[in-house]
């Protein structure tokens, strides 16, 4: 004890103790302050981890569905549904034709400018059914009058809409009957 009490302590080191211990204090606010936000963020992620629990039981759900329904061929299911598609698709063009069905004039007849118009009238109505819009024919009335007293398949040049984009194509024309209809967007026409 002797020995403490006949040294004596430089004095900047006098001067660095207060400043040392302040240090100290601050270190300690700053670590509580890390455990308290750690411990936050903690039951944060358990709180999550509680929602995700319900993950365990969809899964189980879906195991179980899975093997209930172990019979089902989804390749037939798929097959049935493109039979499905294109016996619809033969149903609606079945159907056109019977609704441009007699669209000729009886032999000897001859054609009026009406029957000319309903062909363009039918050929507006085929690409409404075909998703085009703003139909515009291009021959006159007079060459639709022309095509319709024309034997045998004829064209008649269309221009017409699709989801904005123009199209320019034919729709061919057979005994007064629309018979098929070929567009394609005008920007796929240039190289």
């Amino acid at each position: 004890m002797l020995f403490l009490a006949d040294t004596t302590l430089p004095a900047w080191v006098v001067t660095l103790v207060p400043w040392l211990l302040g240090l100290c204090v601050v270190a300690a606010a700053c670590a509580a302050l890390g455990v308290w936000l750690v411990h936050a963020r903690l039951r944060e992620l358990q709180a999550l981890g509680e929602r995700l629990a319900v993950l365990d039981e969809i899964k189980s759900a879906l195991v179980r569905v899975a093997k209930e329904r172990e019979d089902l061929d989804l390749r037939r299911i798929e097959h049935v549904l493109i039979e499905m598609r294109d016996g619809q698709r033969r149903l609606e063009d079945t159907l056109l034709r019977a609704a441009q069905g007699g669209a000729k004039p009886t032999e000897g007849a001859t054609p009026r400018a009406g029957d000319a118009a309903g062909l363009g009238e039918r050929i507006v109505q085929r690409l409404l059914a075909h998703g085009y819009e703003r139909v515009q024919i291009i021959p006159t009335l007079d060459e639709l009058t022309k095509l319709f007293e024309a034997d045998g398949a004829n064209e008649v040049l269309v221009e017409a809409r699709r989801n904005g984009v123009l199209c320019k194509g034919r729709v061919l024309v057979r005994d007064g009957v629309v018979v098929d209809v070929e567009l394609q967007p005008a920007y796929s026409m240039f190289p």
